[in-house]
Order: structure tokens, then C-alpha cells, then sequence
């Protein structure tokens, strides 16, 4: 029986099993679906979660619960109970090749409480994203990493030369105060979206009050990420945020009417009581993530055991975030005098690297850490109680931020990772505690706090280095433990790419030629970025340099592998990609966090690259015959293609939108637009009237990731994005837009291919391959643009 064959007999299994519980009096008497509706979602159910007679316990289970959704440890069990029953009614080649991770269980899941009768979204009131990434996103390629240069360059600026120990102070102090003032940096989040949400919401309907409706984006542009000249004494950034924000929110409501604005503040004041202590709750960063074979459980740390880690020289130290005997923020003299300490007198024990258990498979390391002798483990253990760790040892900035991560970083237990280039930092940061903007958005603030004390550092006396340095485990693996350490199940193996050819003026341009064609286009630039990654999957060829370094590989057997893996990758690649882009899901309720939609170009039925390339001859055959009957064949495809292209913006903006409100919206303005092909108008009517995070995780194969153009002020130049754990998905992209309108590109591959030639000791082949695909990539796309502006400016051409 092949791989398919077994695949289909488990789903059947399931199937009956389920169907023989799902069709008794008891679901019956509960469930709100007809017998043909109970039979559809049983097929659904065994076809993406074969786990044998688990799913019809669970659901006879369901059926008994007298409450509207089980209690959060039941659910867990539940979702645990799945896994562990697919994993036993699949080989594991079967497993690994058809089952598509943990987003299938967890929507597997939500439709058993379907067919028991209860609300899957009631099972999740931290939102469904929240509770797919304790589950989907703990390996540590599930980290992205933003980059930051404002600390070097404006010390640059004014000439200001920290020691080394003013530096880590600097860096330490900011971290301590972050973490202190974390739940007000939270509520300042929570609460701008929800209050300018409310308002939107209430005076959307009246056509004198619309005025409300883009304020969130008017205070975008203005909202500060460090303190201004106008701060008060003793502000702090939190205080001082929430002081600009309620001086914008005064002048832009000064004329709402009265009775509105008391509907606003009740319904306000009602959801803060409510929510907003969950969210921070479920937001904290003073916690560590503990791991069990399915999931990562977080642990909040009492106050009190705050510390900020320092990795040093390879050594691991714990700086105390509270001043002795208190839970006040530690004192910027303490901190210096014990930074001074440890410089002076280091750890007398020798350094040992954590990378093999940083790259350890989360669901083997319960397992792996009990092999481990006590006295490891007790010092393992040690390194929870920093949630924030500060790697000082220095990484070359020429990497990629991809290879710059790859450095001592802990165990993986902790949200956020600070490791320094010399003359930019970098931010490593776990999904389960950062999405990408809020992400970016701790990385600036973070940096202008880091400033902020290197300017007060500068005027004080040269530190004394305190009595007692810091304390350091002493984490001595023996040769057994190295060994279980070594065999342990590891991470894929990835190579990165990074460019900045991308011509984001002429993107910009284009979008406003098409903007003066009609004014009811609205394709975004990630569109046109999304857009143009299909037809490069379809269309990519190896440069001859590659092919022929990859043929000279070939002959050797070690290598030979890697190159047949690689010539499958580019084959498979020839297919249009699933592409799941991560949608702000922030506003109306920040719990929510994210929803990550997957988007699939329909290039074939579009006829894009046909029409591109009809419309791109038709104008050099006119303006070379300048025959009346030519220009208006050219300008009958023009309008065409430019309606396509136009037609997939809106069916785009459509998605976006119910991915960010959860509900349907109008499909009026696509009627707006003429000449629309039908294509595109079943397409629109395909969308859902209702998001489904899960089946969108499920179906996406590549991450499209684009946290946008930073603010003016902003010192941000570098983002990678993360990949979920489900390894289908070997491809992730992410894009920033620096202050200086330089659109940053990186590429993280996973492709099978990369382990093999790491493996042979061939990275140098991995990140070429790497690199080639980017470069065909923006190159391609960088010709794009200048033949569609062409093809778009052709009747001005004529004129």
C-alpha cells in the first residue's frame, strides 16, 4: 500500500467512526447541522485530520458539556489527544508527506464543535491565532528579526564614543525599562485601537461624522516611538505616548456631538474592564515558554525574578532587572558597576554553546532535558527568568539577518533576543510574543531608549566595578550529554538571500499612472509584489553560472544528493505558489493580533503573462507602423490587461478587508470598474463572506511578509519573517521600506536541498541558489515595471 493508499484508508477509518457517533440521538439533540450538513463536515473532518476513533471520543465528549465551550485545559487536551491519535494512524512517511500540521487539527477541532453544537469561536477567546502559535510557530526558524541602525548612527552624528561597558549598560537599561513598563506599553496599544475602532464604528453611518473613520491612520503617522523634546519630568515613553495620543484624540473629536461622545466613552470604558487585562495577560513578555511534545505552554515570572541576560565572551549572565529588595526598575548604577564586574573578573568556568538545543526540535525537548544530569538541568533552568537576552559578542552586519541570528541565543524559552553588530542591532523575536509590526514597532522604541541613556552615560564618572559580577551558570554538558544533544532531532536547515535592487519609485510611479487611468484602481504595492511572485515561480531559469557550478557538483557522489534535491525544488517551483500574507487582524480587537490570508494568483485563467506580453508587442508594432487599425487592437488589449491587473487589486482589497474585519463587505467597487473580466468576477464571488484563519494556514506554501515604509524618523533597515513549523511551507519573504524609501527584500529557503548541501559542506552552494532565486526575482520584477509603465502609457505614446 503506497503512501497515498494508507492515507485514504485512515481518513475512511475516521470517517465511519466518526459518522457512527456524529449521526447518534446525542449529537443529534445538540447540533445545530442537518444530517446532509453532519456528513459533509464528518467527510471534511477525516479527510484532513485521520486520527482513528480520537475524534469520536472528543466529540462524544462535546456532546455532554453543558456550557457554551470547554474549559482551556479540555481544549488543550483535546487538540493533544488529535495529535497524538494522527500521529498513530500514519506511518511516519505518510505523516510527513499529507498531513498539514497543526493548523489542520486545530480546525479539525473547531469543526467537531460544529457538529456538537457550540461556537468554535467561543473555544478560543484569545482568538484563534493566539492559540495556533503555542502550537504552530515554537521551532526557532519561527523567529523573525528586525535591524535597527539609530543607535550607531546618531552617536556617529554627534561624535559620541561609548566605552564598552557604557554600551551593555546603555542596551541592558533599555531592556530593563521596557520590560518594566510592558503593560503600559500594551494598553497604549490596546487602547488606541479600540477606542479609534469604537469611533469609527459608531459614526461611520452618519455621513457629517466620516470624518472618524481614518483617524487611526492619521495618528499612524504621527504616533512617537521615544520620547520628544516636549517631554515633562520623570515622563516616562509609556506616559509620554499616552499624553500625545489623548492631545490628538482632543483636537480630532472637539467637534463630535455630545451624545455621541457618551455613547463612546460608555462603550469604551465597558471593553477596557473586559479585555483589556486579558490582553495584556496574553501579551506579557515576563513569561518562558515550556515546552511539551505539542505545544509551548506560557509561564508567567513573578516580578521579583526579572532579569536581563548578557551573553559575553560565550558566558551566560543574569543582570537583576529590580533594584535589590524591590520590584522597582534596577538603578542605572548598579547596572553599570556590575557590567564593569564581569569585564573585570569574568566567569572562571568555560564558555559552552546552547546552539544545539536552541536548534532542537521544541516537541523532543521534555525528553531530551530529562536525559540531562540535575545539576545541568538546575542550571538550564536558571536562564527562564530572563525574558529578554542581550548577545554583546559582536556579529559581522554583512550577513544576512538570517546568518546574523545564528549565534548564541539562549534556549529558545524567552520572546526576544538582542545581539549587536557594532553599528546596528538586531532584534531576534519568537512569534508567540511578537507579531511583525508590533515587532518592529518594540525595536524602535527600544533603540531610542538604548539612546536615550547613551546620552546620559556620556556625562557620568568612569564606572567602579562592583564587588559581586553577575551571576553566570556554569553549564558543563559532559561527553554523554553532548552526544544526546547532537542526536537530538533538529530544526530544517536554511539558507537566506537579501537585496535592495528592488525599484520602489518606479512601483510608486506606476501606481499613480494608474491612479490618473481611473481613480477606482487601488492595487497596493505588496499587491504588485504578490502579483509578480506568481508569474516569477512559473517563469524562473538558473542563471548559466548556477546551472554549470551545480553540473560540476553533480560529479561528486557526495554532493550529488543536494543537486538532484535542488533540480526537484526548481521543478516543483514551476507552480503557482499558495502565498500566505499575514494581514493586520489588530483592529476592532487587538487579541485577534493577525490573520494570515493565502492568496492564489489565478495566472492561467487571468492570462497575465499573455496579455503582457500581447499588449508590450502590439505598442512596438504601433509605434513602428503607426497604423490606426494597430493602435486600436494595442489599445483594446491595453484596456483589457490594465482592467485585469486593476480588477486583481480589488478582488485583493476584498480579501484584506474581511481578513481584517472577519466579515463580508461590498463588492460594489469591483462593479466600478470596466471591463473586468469574468474570471475575476468569479473569482470575487469565491471569496468567503467569512474569514477562515485555519484553512488559510493550511493552504499557504510560502510566506509573503511586507511590514511596510517606516516612519521618516524611523531607523529600521532590515526584516526577516518567520516560517510556521509545517515543513510544506520552505519559502518565506519578507519586505520592509526603510526611511530613506529603499525597499528591502529577504528570503529565507528551506527548500530540502539546503540541509543536503550544508550537510556536504556546501552552505556557499545553498546560499547562492538562495540568492539567484531572489535576484531573478527583483530583476524580473524591476523589468516588469518599466514594460507594464510602457504598455500603460501607450496611448499618451500616440498622442
Amino acid at each position: 500500500m503506497d503512501s497515498q493508499q494508507q492515507f485514504t484508508a485512515a481518513s475512511h477509518l475516521t470517517a465511519d467512526n466518526l459518522r457512527s457517533i456524529a449521526r447518534s440521538i446525542s449529537i443529534s439533540q445538540v447540533s445545530r447541522l442537518s444530517l446532509p450538513e453532519i456528513d459533509a463536515v464528518v467527510d471534511q473532518i477525516s479527510r484532513v485530520v485521520p486520527a482513528g476513533n480520537v475524534p469520536g471520543v472528543i466529540l462524544s465528549g462535546m456532546a455532554k458539556l453543558t456550557g457554551r465551550r470547554p474549559a482551556g485545559n479540555v481544549i488543550k487536551r483535546d487538540v493533544n489527544l488529535l495529535f497524538r491519535g494522527v500521529e498513530q494512524a500514519l506511518d511516519r512517511a505518510v505523516f510527513s508527506t499529507f498531513f498539514a500540521g497543526p493548523a489542520a487539527v486545530i480546525w479539525g477541532y473547531q469543526k467537531l464543535l460544529e457538529l456538537a453544537g457550540k461556537d468554535p469561536q467561543d473555544a478560543f477567546p484569545e482568538g484563534t491565532w493566539q492559540f495556533y502559535v503555542g502550537y504552530a510557530l515554537r521551532e526557532d526558524t519561527a523567529r523573525h528579526a528586525n535591524e535597527t541602525i539609530g543607535f550607531d548612527e546618531t552617536l556617529s552624528d554627534h561624535n559620541i564614543n561609548l566605552t564598552p561597558i557604557d554600551r551593555m549598560t546603555a542596551w541592558v537599561m533599555a531592556a530593563i525599562h521596557i520590560l518594566h513598563s510592558y503593560p503600559e506599553l500594551l494598553e497604549n496599544e490596546w487602547r488606541e485601537r479600540v477606542s479609534l475602532a469604537l469611533l469609527r464604528d459608531l459614526t461611520k453611518v452618519n455621513p457629517e461624522t466620516r470624518q472618524f473613520a481614518d483617524l487611526y491612520s492619521q495618528w499612524e503617522r504621527q504616533r512617537p516611538y521615544g520620547r520628544g523634546p516636549d517631554v515633562q519630568s520623570q515622563e516616562t515613553y509609556a506616559s509620554y505616548r499616552k499624553r500625545k495620543f489623548d492631545e490628538f484624540m482632543a483636537e480630532s473629536t472637539r467637534d463630535l456631538p455630545k451624545e455621541l461622545r457618551e455613547r463612546w466613552g460608555k462603550q469604551f470604558q465597558r471593553a477596557r474592564e473586559i479585555a483589556l487585562p486579558a490582553y495584556q495577560r496574553q501579551m506579557s513578555l515576563a513569561a518562558y515558554l515550556e515546552p511539551t511534545p505539542y505545544n509551548e505552554n506560557m509561564v508567567a515570572l513573578p516580578r521579583q525574578s526579572w532579569h536581563i541576560g548578557l551573553i559575553l565572551r560565550g558566558h551566560y549572565y543574569l543582570i537583576p532587572a529590580c533594584a535589590p529588595n524591590s520590584t522597582r526598575p534596577n538603578d542605572v548604577s548598579n547596572v553599570r558597576s556590575q557590567i564593569a564586574a564581569l569585564l573585570a573578573s569574568p566567569a572562571n568556568h568555560a564558555p559552552t554553546s546552547l546552539i544545539p538545543l536552541a536548534t532542537t526540535k521544541r516537541a523532543s525537548l521534555p525528553s531530551i532535558l530529562g536525559k540531562l544530569r540535575p545539576e545541568t538541568s538546575q542550571q538550564l533552568e536558571a536562564l527562564r527568568c530572563a525574558p529578554i537576552w542581550f548577545n554583546a559578542d559582536g556579529r559581522p552586519r554583512h550577513l544576512p539577518l538570517a546568518e546574523v541570528r545564528l549565534t548564541e541565543r539562549a534556549l529558545g524559552d524567552h520572546g526576544l533576543t538582542l545581539i549587536d553588530t557594532g553599528s546596528s542591532m538586531v532584534f531576534d523575536q519568537s512569534h508567540i510574543f511578537f507579531d511583525g509590526a508590533w515587532g518592529s514597532a518594540v525595536a524602535e522604541i527600544m533603540t531610542l531608549e538604548a539612546l536615550a541613556w547613551a546620552v546620559y552615560l556620556r556625562g557620568q564618572p568612569a564606572p567602579v566595578a562592583g564587588t559581586v559580577r553577575p551571576y553566570a551558570p556554569n553549564i558543563e554538558l559532559n561527553e554523554e550529554e553532548k552526544q544526546i544533544l547532537a542526536d537530538s532531532p533538529k530544526i530544517v536547515a536554511e539558507a537566506s538571500a537579501e537585496s535592495i535592487g528592488l525599484d520602489l519609485k518606479k512601483i510608486l510611479d506606476l501606481r499613480k499612472l494608474f491612479k490618473q487611468r481611473n481613480d477606482q484602481i487601488r492595487i497596493t504595492v505588496n499587491d504588485i509584489l504578490v502579483l509578480y511572485r506568481a508569474i516569477h515561480a512559473v517563469s524562473y531559469k538558473p542563471n548559466p553560472e548556477l546551472q554549470a557550478s551545480l553540473q560540476e557538483a553533480a560529479n561528486d557522489p557526495q554532493l550529488k544528493p543536494a543537486v538532484e534535491a535542488t533540480i526537484t525544488a526548481f521543478e516543483e517551483s514551476l507552480s503557482n505558489p499558495a502565498i500566505l500574507i499575514p494581514v493586520d487582524g489588530s483592529i476592532p480587537n487587538p487579541s485577534d493580533r493577525l490573520h494570515p490570508m493565502t492568496f492564489e494568483v489565478p495566472l492561467e485563467e487571468l492570462e497575465i503573462t499573455k496579455l503582457h506580453e500581447r499588449a508590450l508587442s502590439l505598442l512596438d508594432q504601433a509605434r513602428q507602423e503607426w497604423r490606426a487599425e494597430v493602435w486600436d487592437t494595442f489599445e483594446a488589449t491595453q484596456k483589457h490587461y490594465l482592467a485585469t491587473i486593476a480588477g486583481f487589486g480589488e478582488v485583493s482589497a476584498r480579501a484584506k478587508d474581511i481578513a481584517q474585519s472577519g466579515e463580508s463587505t461590498s463588492s460594489g467597487a469591483l462593479r466600478l470598474l470596466a471591463h473586468v473580466p469574468m474570471a475575476l468576477q468569479r473569482l470575487l464571488d469565491a471569496i468567503p463572506g467569512k474569514f477562515d484563519v485555519l484553512n488559510d494556514l493550511i493552504k499557504g506554501r510560502e510566506v509573503l511578509s511586507n511590514v511596510g515604509a517606516v516612519a521618516d524618523t524611523s531607523s529600521l533597515s532590515r526584516f526577516i519573517t518567520a516560517k510556521d513549523d509545517n515543513e510544506k511551507k520552505t519559502l518565506a519573504w519578507g519586505v520592509i521600506t526603510d526611511a530613506n524609501g529603499v525597499m528591502h527584500v529577504s528570503l529565507r529557503d528551506f527548500r530540502p536541498h539546503v540541509g543536503l548541501f550544508i550537510n556536504a559542506g556546501r552552505r556557499d552552494l545553498a546560499r547562492r541558489i538562495a540568492n539567484d532565486y531572489l535576484e531573478s526575482y527583483v530583476n524580473g520584477l524591476n523589468r516588469f515595471i518599466s514594460e507594464l509603465t510602457k504598455i500603460t502609457q501607450g496611448r499618451h505614446s500616440r498622442q
